[in-house]
């Protein structure tokens, strides 16, 4: 990393074994990792953020996450829970772009796939919804892959003009993912 001069605004902080810690914590925990800040001057910016995600306020975090992004672009975790923020605020063509972004860099990114398909899903494109929830894999939540697996189900052999709601999917989908995960 590159060492700024002493006294100067912008320090480097050492995010390696931290983040290697609380993401281990995390992990135990069944909970997804919280963003951490690459340098100084932003960390105390994600540090709001994080906080206000942590209790739901999405409408604060929404643009805490967009400033931090400005500053730490390549941030994925932030960038993932700035996406979630936007679709919890039902801002989805906002919330599609974010999750596409994130998608461009990481293919396998199971939580932007999962929330692309959401965002589908609320724009009323289930088929598409169902195209992208195909790419999820995450063998250790097996109710979210059942359900996920379901939808598919009933867009696939759905008539075109009997598609399931849009909405109705999305809901379905998010029922599971609000009930705890067993360890």
């Amino acid at each position: 990393m590159a060492q700024d001069k002493p006294g100067s605004k912008k320090e480097e902080i050492d995010v390696s074994r931290r983040r290697l810690f609380f993401g281990f914590l995390d992990r135990a925990r069944g909970a997804e990792p919280a963003p951490m800040a690459a340098a100084s001057a932003t960390a105390p910016l994600l540090g709001q953020a994080n906080a206000a995600f942590s209790t739901g306020d999405f409408a604060a975090a929404a643009p805490l996450y967009k400033n931090f992004l400005q500053a730490e672009s390549d941030n994925a975790e932030a960038r993932q829970r700035y996406g979630e923020c936007l679709y919890r605020q039902g801002q989805h063509i906002q919330a599609k772009v974010e999750f596409e972004r994130l998608l461009q860099k990481d293919r396998k990114n199971n939580r932007a796939i999962l929330f692309l398909g959401l965002v589908m899903a609320r724009l009323d494109r289930v088929q598409k919804a169902a195209v992208v929830w195909k790419l999820h894999f995450d063998p250790s939540n097996v109710p979210l892959a059942r359900e996920l697996n379901l939808q598919i189900a009933l867009v696939e052999t759905a008539a075109e003009d009997q598609l399931p709601a849009g909405a109705a999917v999305a809901d379905a989908v998010e029922r599971v993912l609000a009930q705890p995960r067993q360890a």
